[in-house]
């Protein structure tokens, strides 16, 4: 694990849960991946030195969303680059999205079938990929090390992953969607 990384796994579940969605924002106002990714991190490292100003009644997505919409502008202020033509639609749209996915893949009442729906999946893949998947996510192993235990290359073992990642996704959607008919 990164000297950076958080150790808390809820710390590290958080950030993972925003970085895409945040990343996509950024990448979409700004058109440049580099200033995306600066500004994904400037928006977590601000978050933790203002943590006492949340409040824990109201939604941290939110919170989140309007610490980047500042430090968006702040950057296009400061850096005296022409804002990418954004209207106020779009952002309030980018917001709504963000809100949604929140509330699918965090709130704690849509949790509980989510897993269901987790583990009723991962037992349809096979015991090997399963295996990798529980080295790659529990055990924090790299891919390197994976491919050494099962004897693969690393690009193969990281598009085994990504493709079980993509079926796991799949499935759960699906699980979700024909639970939520019934």
């Amino acid at each position: 694990m990164s000297e950076n990384q958080p150790q808390d796994p809820w710390a590290r579940a958080l950030i993972e849960q925003n970085q895409r969605w945040l990343t996509a924002f950024f990448l979409a106002s700004t058109g440049d991946r580099t200033v995306a990714d600066d500004l994904v991190q400037e928006v977590f490292q601000q978050a933790l030195t203002s943590q006492h100003n949340y409040d824990p009644d109201k939604p941290f997505g939110a919170w989140l969303r309007g610490i980047a919409r500042h430090l968006l502008f702040r950057h296009y202020r400061t850096s005296k680059r022409q804002m990418l033509p954004l209207g106020d639609k779009i952002i309030e749209h980018l917001d709504a999205a963000a809100s949604e996915a929140e509330h699918r893949f965090i709130d704690p009442d849509w949790q509980p079938s989510r897993l269901a729906a987790l583990r009723s999946c991962m037992d349809e893949l096979t015991e090997r990929v399963r295996a990798m998947l529980t080295l790659k996510y529990q055990e924090e192993l790299a891919s390197k090390d994976i491919a050494d235990r099962f004897r693969m290359k690393t690009n193969a073992v990281d598009m085994a992953i990504s493709r079980a990642r993509r079926v796991l996704e799949d499935c759960v959607s699906k699980k979700l969607e024909q639970t939520s008919h019934e």
